[in-house]
This record gives structure tokens, sequence and C-alpha cells, in this order.
């Protein structure tokens, strides 16, 4: 499969585990109705599989914008949960992105990551351009913050010459 592909199984997976957790808050809500107010984020540099992905999940996607290094920045996600909280939405996925197709720009997960912790909003981390790069020890501090991510995609026949299409999705969380 492809890193369209490993985005769309992470935006379904975090529908459903949000569901699950909001019906717990809320026996006398409706899946249905929970779903309606479900919304999820990335910036206005990823790629437009993400945006895809948040359609065939039926998950309004929100792009936001980024800093003059085309960085998706806390405060910016930040500002976008409380102003979706405030008008009933729930918010459930955040994509960074480590390595934009047009920009190779790499998103704050330092600042990204506590955030998502703090409001239960499950992070997906869309590496497939430039995590093949995380394998060497020098390009590592691109990817700090990763500890905080629930999943990781990587497309290794991108940099690592196997062959077209190898997508490789890592789970850490467990539920």
């Amino acid at each position: 499969g492809s890193a369209s592909e490993t985005t769309l199984v992470c935006l379904l997976a975090a529908k459903e585990e949000t569901t699950r957790r909001v019906k717990r808050s809320h026996p006398d809500w409706e899946e249905n109705f929970i779903k309606t107010k479900l919304v999820a984020y990335t910036s206005d540099q990823s790629n437009s599989s993400v945006e895809k992905g948040g359609m065939l999940a039926s998950i309004p996607m929100k792009l936001l914008a980024t800093d003059e290094k085309c960085v998706l920045r806390g405060d910016t996600l930040l500002k976008a949960i409380k102003a979706d909280l405030e008008k009933g939405l729930i918010p459930c996925c955040v994509v960074a992105t480590l390595g934009t197709t047009g920009t190779c720009a790499f998103d704050n997960l330092q600042e990204l990551g506590p955030i998502c912790n703090e409001y239960n909003i499950w992070l997906h981390v869309d590496a497939a351009y430039a995590g093949a790069a995380f394998i060497c020890p020098e390009y590592r501090y691109l990817m700090s913050g990763v500890e905080y991510c629930d999943s990781f995609n990587m497309n290794a026949h991108k940099w690592l010459l196997v062959n077209f299409d190898c997508s490789a999705l890592w789970y850490v969380r467990e539920k």
C-alpha cells in the first residue's frame, strides 16, 4: 500500500477510538451524532492525500497555516482546537508531516505532541517523503518529538531503493 492508505487507516482508527471514548463519557449520545462532530487537523503544506483521507473517512480536515518556514506550530494548532471546542466540535486527529512533499518542511512535534496528549487527540506522523532518512543518526534530530505520536508512516520506496510501493506503518498506541 501507499502512504495515502496508511493515512486513511489512521484517520479511521482515530475516528473509532474517539467515538468510543466520547460514547463512554456521554452514553446517551448516538454514535452517528458523535461522528458528525469530529474534526481533524493538518498543515497547509501536507500532501493532498491527507485531505483526501479526511474526505474518505468522513472527517472534516482543517488545513492550518504554517509559519515562515512552512512548519505547523503548536500555537496555531491550539488556537484551532479551542475554537472548534467552543463550536461543540470534537477534535480527533492531527496529521503532522515530517518532510512535506512540496517544501520538505518538518512540523514541530515537540509542540504538537503535548497538545495532542492534553486534549486526547490521535497524532499521526506522515513521514512518507523523508522518513527513510531517519535511519541515519545525523538526521534523527528532525524527528524530535516523535515519541508523542500514536502512528507513523514512511515510504521505503522513496529513498531506500526498494520496489514501489513499499510503505511502512507503525502503531505506537495499544488500544
